[in-house]
């Protein structure tokens, strides 16, 4: 936004009021307000819940975030210096392994297989997309639009498996009050 239109936006907004301190907290605070929404679009668009099944972009981050159990690829953009978003290599200096907390996508792609085992250390297994297709209720069609415009293939039977969970055992307490009566 040019700050001609900016300061029409804030002179809209003040109209009669005298400037003085309260004149600029609420300058900050309109400024704040406008700074908010394009942040928010921003976020709207690029919220996209893909599965990761071979497919690396290469001019994001190659750090690997946990998405609801997918382990998908981060969506950040890379710093010019390293192949990491700000975030993921702060998260490479905490770790013994100079990676990230979950991962390199790129060693991820190495050892991706359709059973979906792959578990980073001291983490859950990722889950099949399906379920989070359910959990989140998206809708399926969008997905594959989604896809399709990346020029992916489409997405690998195994990740459209629902698996059943196996229903815990009950146990049933004895009361021993009962049997002295």
């Amino acid at each position: 936004m040019q700050t001609e239109e900016l300061f029409s936006q804030i002179e809209d907004k003040l109209e009669d009021n005298y400037y003085d301190k309260k004149t600029f907290r609420l300058i900050k605070k309109i400024y704040g307000e406008i700074n908010d929404q394009k942040i928010k679009d921003h976020k709207i668009k690029s919220k996209k819940i893909l599965p990761f099944y071979g497919y690396i972009v290469q001019d994001k981050c190659f750090g690997i975030q946990k998405n609801y159990n997918l382990y998908t690829q981060c969506i950040r953009s890379k710093q010019k210096e390293n192949d990491y978003c700000k975030f993921c290599y702060k998260q490479c200096l905490k770790t013994e392994s100079n990676k990230p907390l979950y991962g390199d996508i790129r060693d991820r792609k190495e050892q991706w297989s359709e059973k979906l085992t792959w578990k980073p250390k001291g983490h859950t297994k990722e889950v099949a997309f399906i379920d989070v297709v359910d959990k989140l209720q998206l809708d399926f069609e969008k997905v594959k639009k989604e896809i399709k415009k990346l020029g992916w293939r489409d997405i690998p039977e195994c990740h459209l498996k629902i698996k059943k969970k196996k229903r815990k055992k009950q146990y049933h307490l004895c009361s021993s009050d009962e049997d002295e009566n």
